[in-house]
This record gives C-alpha cells, sequence and structure tokens, in this order.
C-alpha cells in the first residue's frame, strides 16, 4: 500500500507500520520534501516521471476530432494565463501568419465563448451537464493544422498538456518549451520554435510546410512509427519487433530532400489523411 500526498508534502513524522509515502510535485519550482519515500516530479531523474497531461485533465475531456484541417487559417493558440513572455511571440507570430486565438490572451476571434460556437462538435456526450467553452478547445485545435503551445516556464524536462493536447489533436505543434523536448515527445512531430533566428523565420518555415502535403505529412509520419528514437529510449523500448516505415529515422531525423521525393508516394497516403 502506498500513500500519495499531493500539492502538501507528507509530515516530518510518521508512525511506526506506516505504509509507504509518494509524494508528487509537478511545479517547475519541484522538490523534494525528504520525508517521502517516492517522489514523483516531471523531470527524468525523479523516481516517478510523469507530467500535466495526466486524468485532471482528462475528466470532462473530449476527444472529437476533425477530420479536416483549414487551409484559411493555419494557427491554433488558446491562453488565458496571459504572461507577457508569451503573448510577445503570438503576436509577433500572428503578423506573419493567419491565426485564431481562442483564450483571454491576444484573442482574435470575439470572445472566449467562441470555441463552442464555431466547433459544437466537441461538446460532452448525451446525459452529460451542459458543456463548457473548455470541453471544445480539442475539438476546435483539431481543424487547424498547427498549434502554438508556449510553455509557462521554460525548464528541462517540462513539457505539460500544452505539448500534448496538439499531438492528441492531430495538429502539428509548434513548441517554446523543455529544451529537450525531444525526449519527451516522438521525433518529428513538432517544430521547436526555440531552433529558428526570428519569429518571421519560424512563420516563413511554417507556411513552407503547410504548402507542401508531403513536408506537412512527415510530422505525422511517428503516428504509425511508434516510439522511437530519444523518445523511446526515454520509455525504455529500445526494441521493435518489425522494422519502421520509410519515413522514420530512430535518431529523430527527417529523410534529405532526394529521399523524400523518392517516397514522396508513401508520404502522400498519409497526407490525403490531413489535408
Amino acid at each position: 500500500m502506498i500513500v500519495l500526498y499531493e500539492i502538501w508534502p507528507p509530515p516530518d513524522t510518521r508512525k511506526q507500520g506506516e505504509p509507504l509515502r509518494a509524494f508528487m510535485d509537478i511545479e517547475p519550482t519541484r522538490k523534494r520534501s525528504g520525508h517521502e519515500d517516492i517522489f514523483i516530479g516531471y523531470h527524468a531523474d525523479d523516481d516517478v516521471q510523469v507530467t500535466y497531461a495526466g486524468k485532471f485533465f482528462r475528466i470532462n475531456h473530449n476527444y472529437h476530432v476533425a477530420t479536416h484541417k483549414r487551409d484559411d487559417v493555419l494557427v491554433y493558440w488558446s491562453s488565458s494565463r496571459c504572461f507577457e513572455h508569451r503573448n510577445k511571440i503570438a503576436r509577433e507570430l500572428f503578423r506573419h501568419l493567419p491565426a485564431h486565438s481562442f483564450g483571454r490572451c491576444e484573442n482574435n476571434v470575439g470572445g472566449g465563448e467562441q470555441a463552442r460556437e464555431r466547433y459544437p462538435g466537441g461538446g460532452r456526450g448525451e446525459g452529460q451537464p451542459p458543456s463548457e467553452w473548455w470541453d471544445h478547445l480539442h475539438c476546435a485545435m483539431s481543424h487547424y493544422k498547427f498549434v502554438l503551445a508556449i510553455e509557462n516556464t521554460i525548464a528541462e524536462s517540462y513539457a505539460t498538456e500544452k505539448l500534448y493536447y496538439a499531438l492528441e489533436s492531430g495538429s502539428v505543434p509548434i513548441y517554446f518549451g523543455a529544451p529537450n523536448a525531444r525526449d519527451l515527445a516522438p521525433p518529428g512531430s513538432y517544430i521547436d520554435g526555440a531552433a529558428f533566428a526570428s519569429v518571421e523565420e519560424l512563420a516563413r518555415y511554417v507556411r513552407e510546410v503547410a504548402g507542401d502535403p508531403a513536408a506537412y505529412a512527415e510530422f505525422h509520419a511517428w503516428r504509425r512509427c511508434g516510439v522511437m528514437g530519444a523518445y523511446g529510449a526515454t520509455r525504455r523500448r529500445r526494441r521493435r519487433p518489425t522494422p519502421p516505415p520509410p519515413l522514420c529515422r530512430d535518431d529523430g531525423t527527417r529523410p534529405t530532400l532526394t529521399a523524400r521525393l523518392e517516397e514522396r508516394s508513401v508520404v502522400c497516403v498519409m497526407a490525403n489523411a490531413f489535408e
């Protein structure tokens, strides 16, 4: 038996015969209390590694996913905690790319309720309480080719639902967050926003990918490749029963342009599913 302590650490005294204690702290400032037997945090060095994308965020989560992506508006963003470092990135990116922002921060769609108004298919099931606006966010983001995902805090191994919701929705995250995100997400599944010299350069690259079905499909190759690369090593799955498909690279890299052209017939089959 294990007693889980969350938010508040275990007391500094314990009774004889008391079961094992587990303390979970997944905030950026995570810290062992010194009174637990098992420490649960977001870092790989912790006894148990977890992320924010856990049960708490899935209680009323709706997994309705659109079958087609929009071509007129490329980027989705939703943020209700208006940190200036995030707002600044969003404002600059939106100057170069067509985007919809559904949260309180930099909202450009006419209010927070617009996710529910524009994409009603993401509501709760029959017999459930009336849906809230946040129940529709997963459905809403699934209509966009790209989702802007900016962490509140930039720290090693600190990745939250912002990254994983975008992947779950069938979109490509434009990610600003953990510098070792390649250990935390499937290889080739996201665009590392910090890898570009400027937001303008990033926007230019996003436009190029959006306009090339083969290039866009490459970001979804992991969906049939399984757990690979550094992400696979992190998950302790180092062996595969069968060789990976042509577009899957175990080191997380993508094929050269020549290889892409040779494999284009394979890629385009995948691209059709995301047009």
